[in-house]
């Protein structure tokens, strides 16, 4: 959750693992549970996501990857997450166009949905512990307009944006850039830009 939809600097905090370890466009990091649609287990697991081919692939350490999504054009983005159930959720640029591949409780079942004016769009599970995840949302953070941080959540079935920052130091071009989200060590929620 993000109260009052507000940002602060923190000067010493960082994320906790495994989101501090290193992300590029196209890989990153997650805790996850201990298997895809398994709650049996705390989210205590790190779980790797790529790019490979016309594919992105999810792996838990020590378990074989699992094929979660295949698409047809160029990925240039990625980054994924998973929900209370530990359904992944992923964001991922294709052909310039963002799209979000998530469980929609309503539909009962995965749909895409496609956000073709945004970039750099990132997902994390807000708070992984067990005993608030009845309180935890999915974020869905990116940036609009070359300049705006905003963010939508699972609660709302991303259907609300939410405009966390204007930076009007920024342009087309030298546009806003949104690298990591994800829980820091100081058990805030943190948005890594340029």
């Amino acid at each position: 959750m993000l109260p009052d939809n507000t940002l602060t600097e923190l000067d010493s905090a960082s994320f906790l693992p495994p989101r501090n370890k290193s992300q590029t466009a196209t890989k990153c990091w997650e805790l996850g549970g201990i298997a895809l649609s398994d709650t049996s287990e705390p989210m205590q697991y790190y779980w790797y996501g790529y790019v490979k081919g016309k594919g992105i692939y999810l792996q838990r350490s020590g378990a074989e990857p699992v094929a979660v999504l295949a698409f047809a054009g160029d990925v240039t983005e990625m980054s994924f997450s998973f929900d209370q159930n530990m359904r992944p959720t992923i964001a991922y640029v294709e052909n310039g166009v963002a799209k979000l591949y998530w469980y929609d409780a309503s539909a009962a079942k995965n749909v895409l949905t496609l956000y073709p004016n945004i970039t750099n769009p990132r997902l994390s599970l807000d708070d992984k512990r067990k005993f608030n995840i009845g309180n935890s949302d999915i974020i869905f953070a990116y940036v609009t307009d070359h300049n705006r941080l905003c963010y939508r959540l699972q609660r709302e079935r991303y259907g609300a944006e939410h405009v966390l920052l204007t930076d009007t130091t920024k342009s087309d071009d030298e546009p806003l850039k949104l690298n990591v989200i994800g829980m820091s060590t100081a058990n805030r929620f943190l948005f890594l830009t340029n």
